[in-house]
């Protein structure tokens, strides 16, 4: 099946890279996924020591992580005015702060390891399109100043001087929002994983995974595997491996476009309810969103092989429109990849329900790049025995599965 093309992916390595000629026959713990929390999770687990094997059944960063929208944003999947609401007080809280240590740990591993993979931090404003929205924006905005997230507010004049385009009511611009190639960060995680020993094996499908003899049994496309723990970070793909966790974690398709080197438009990155968009430093222009132009809302459906042709239209449609300067411009690229929305808009991170050994960090709803890194240190600490250091109880897969 021929994959829509997305442009993180040009040029990418390790996406044929068996790290052994033939699988491992056992290890200690096999990680199905080899997205950032994949290579995140195999990550800490070899730097305690652990003898680890990942299989992904594309190439490295081959799913959602290389196929999303480049941002690099320390929030609540929720509007975080819902989030208190909906979550309590305690737990939007505990997320808030654990984004955040979750992002400021990646920037640390990025100037540990001089990781080339454009990560800058330039700021993002939320854009509102009518009041309705405006009113949900100011309402974020303020419930963040009161925990200490300060934004700027831009009126309808600032917006149409700084966003070029007089058709936003107004915006919350934030700081401390940032942008990144991310395939090439989870490229950096992986090759640290291989430095501390993982052995990586791509192109690897898994079809079932198995109890024998005391022993996990790992099966693949390419041979079986046993071993003493599992990890699931397959975010979207679960339900296929774990089929009783259909309902709550859904596959939800995102597209992406990006435009040919465009005039200077913005140093920052903009979001609307819907729609999310950089320009990167050489000028091109990425912007994601539309799929509420589907009849499905893309809701359910884990194919990333084609683009939903209305999405598509209505993304070209959203920068000739509302950019007077963009509307000749040409689209070089359009890609799909799916995200995994849970029930309740909070990553499954834990041990899988009823079944000792095996762990999950899944379902992270859109927001995985400033939530696995962490994720893949709280699996680890849980599989040592510990209590994780940085972790929402909000997260546990048990949630789901009240005794």
């Amino acid at each position: 099946m021929e994959l829509t093309r997305s442009y993180w992916l040009t040029n990418l390595p390790y996406q044929d890279l068996h790290t052994t000629p033939e699988l491992p026959t056992q290890t200690d713990i096999v990680v199905i996924g080899g997205g950032i929390t994949g290579v995140s999770t195999a990550y800490w687990l070899t730097k305690h020591g652990l003898n680890v094997t990942l299989l992904e059944q594309r190439g490295i960063s081959g799913g959602a992580t290389g196929r999303n929208g480049g941002h690099f944003n320390p929030r609540t999947k929720k509007n975080f005015a819902v989030a208190l609401k909906e979550y309590g007080t305690e737990t939007a809280l505990a997320i808030l702060d654990y984004v955040q240590k979750n992002a400021a740990a990646i920037k640390q591993f990025v100037a540990d390891h001089q990781v080339d993979c454009d990560l800058s931090i330039r700021g993002m404003v939320t854009l509102a399109l009518d009041p309705d929205e405006l009113e949900a924006v100011q309402s974020a905005a303020s419930a963040l100043a009161r925990y200490g997230v300060s934004g700027e507010y831009w009126n309808s004049e600032q917006c149409a001087e700084k966003i070029h385009s007089p058709d936003f009511l107004g915006g919350v611009f934030f700081p401390d929002v940032g942008q990144l190639w991310p395939a090439k960060l989870v490229v950096a995680i992986a090759r640290e994983c291989l430095k501390q020993g993982t052995n990586i094996q791509t192109q690897t499908e898994v079809h079932q995974v198995e109890r024998a003899s005391g022993k996990i049994i790992v099966k693949t496309n390419r041979g079986s595997i046993a071993a003493q723990n599992v990890v699931y970070a397959t975010n979207a793909w679960t339900k296929h491996l774990l089929p009783f966790l259909k309902d709550i974690i859904i596959p939800v398709r995102g597209q992406m476009l990006v435009t040919e080197p465009a005039p200077p438009m913005w140093d920052f990155s903009f979001s609307t309810t819907f729609e999310y968009c950089i320009q990167r430093p050489d000028r091109r222009i990425f912007l994601g969103g539309m799929r509420w132009k589907s009849p499905t809302g893309e809701i359910d459906t884990d194919d990333d092989s084609t683009i939903h042709p209305a999405v598509s239209q209505g993304l070209k449609e959203f920068l000739s429109d509302r950019f007077p300067d963009l509307r000749d411009l040409k689209v070089e690229q359009e890609w799909t990849g799916i995200m995994a929305f849970s029930k309740d808009h909070n990553p499954l991170i834990g041990q899988v329900p009823n079944r000792p050994g095996e762990y999950m960090a899944a379902g992270f709803t859109g927001n995985g790049m400033v939530m696995s890194f962490l994720a893949g240190l709280a699996v680890t600490e849980m599989i040592l025995g510990r209590s994780p250091e940085v972790f929402v109880k909000a997260f546990e897969p048990s949630r789901f599965f009240p005794n």
